[in-house]
């Protein structure tokens, strides 16, 4: 078989491509559902580091030092106070504007801070938003804090040792930029009293956001909220209740990721693979025959003990090449190489023994099918002419189970020349 037949090389690309495709796709899955763990662990932490800042900020409330302000609105370190009932008011400025600074670390999604105080019915705002000014104003008398409390499951959260004393909410639009957010509610407690509830409002895009840069650092494919995922993960984030984080992917990404490296490579590997069998098939194989070499395969009959040896030799070959050049000489040997490869079976050895010399040995046969098969490669090369001429071969063989291969050679070399010198275009069987 010729090694660059188009269907055999096609067919080896297609399948190391299959291959390499299951492979690459089975690893990106995997590889995928890791990751997928990771990035929830990896948010989870950062939403409990951003609970971590907002309880904090309880302590700076219960500490903050107190200053007398009148009916007002103010602007304090870019922070917006409404101020509704005159009287001393906490100094928070400094500690939300710390604390915008501290999560602006961790996301850039920070909509706004806010700090509802309960007796006072002021607040401070970073930054202010007209829902804020107009709400308190409207209702002065009646601040909305309480209701949200009730409203989020926020009461005696100072009784909480364990679970979430503060309130993650579902995703809402916010009125004033028609975006997508959702509210942490902190409520303060001071003496089984509700003082204050800290209010930051964070872009719902936050975990897109999130999950975009992680896919672009690691190469992943995860997505959210996809209905057609192959694997997915729910997972709620910490102190919120319904709408779970759906995380997972589909065939369709990992397959468009693997595709193209999966094609190059097995193009690489049929490439080398080629390139290796026609260097091993020039190291092993006459190139004008086909036929294995002498220098190969010599060595490997040095090693066996069992022959079934044909030697073929073309009658007159000098006066064909004399007569009709070595062009037509070499035609000559290829025709009679094809005759001869088409007769013999896979498990059959064919080597160019010499410039017109060929030996050929069979497989499990008996002398008997020794003869047959010498008598049958006679009538094959004489049956028609070659490039119109008359072309013979000259045959001598040996059947042993036990000599030596310079042994059988000699014998089979000896019947060789009794069918030349009995006539030639015939075979002797020692």
């Amino acid at each position: 078989m010729r090694i660059n037949n188009t269907n055999y090389n096609f067919i080896t690309l297609l399948k190391s491509f299959i291959l390499l495709f299951f492979l690459f796709s089975s690893f990106y899955v995997i590889y995928n559902i890791y990751h997928i763990e990771k990035f929830n662990q990896r948010y989870i932490t950062k939403i409990q580091t951003v609970y971590s800042y907002v309880r904090r900020f309880g302590s700076y409330y219960n500490n903050a030092s107190e200053e007398h302000k009148l009916k007002a609105d103010y602007q304090i370190d870019n922070v917006s106070i409404i101020i509704n009932t005159p009287g001393k008011v906490k100094k928070l400025s400094k500690g939300i504007s710390l604390l915008r600074s501290e999560l602006d670390k961790l996301t850039n999604n920070v909509s706004a801070i806010s700090v509802f105080e309960n007796s006072t019915n002021n607040a401070h705002f970073c930054p202010i938003k007209p829902k804020h000014s107009n709400k308190l104003n409207n209702d002065a008398e009646n601040n909305p804090m309480h209701q949200i409390v009730v409203r989020e499951g926020l009461i005696n959260t100072y009784q909480s040792f364990y679970g979430c004393n503060l309130k993650l909410t579902e995703s809402y639009t916010d009125d004033c930029s028609d975006t997508q957010i959702r509210t942490i509610y902190y409520p303060i407690y001071n003496n089984k009293r509700l003082d204050a509830l800290l209010a930051i409002d964070i872009k719902s895009k936050d975990f897109t956001d999130s999950l975009q840069q992680y896919n672009k650092k690691y190469l992943t494919v995860i997505n959210i909220n996809h209905s057609n995922n192959f694997y997915t993960k729910q997972e709620l984030l910490p102190c919120s209740k319904i709408h779970p984080m759906n995380m997972g992917f589909n065939l369709f990404s990992i397959f468009r990721v693997t595709f193209l490296p999966a094609l190059l490579l097995s193009i690489i590997y049929g490439y080398f693979k080629i390139h290796l069998i026609k260097k091993r098939h020039n190291i092993q194989r006459d190139l004008m025959t086909h036929f294995y070499r002498r220098d190969f395969y010599e060595k490997k009959w040095l090693k066996q003990r069992k022959f079934n040896l044909l030697i073929i030799d073309i009658d007159h070959f000098k006066k064909i090449n004399d007569n009709y050049g070595h062009e037509i000489g070499d035609e000559v040997i290829r025709h009679i190489a094809k005759r001869i490869n088409n007769y013999i079976d896979p498990t059959d050895t064919a080597v160019r023994w010499g410039g017109e010399e060929f030996i050929i040995n069979f497989q499990n046969i008996s002398n008997k099918q020794l003869h047959i098969k010498a008598k049958d490669l006679c009538s094959l090369i004489d049956s028609k002419p070659i490039l119109s001429l008359n072309v013979t071969v000259s045959i001598g063989g040996i059947s042993t189970t036990n000599s030596h291969f310079n042994d059988a050679y000699k014998l089979a070399d000896k019947a060789l020349y009794h069918s030349k010198n009995n006539g030639r275009n015939q075979y002797t069987i020692v």
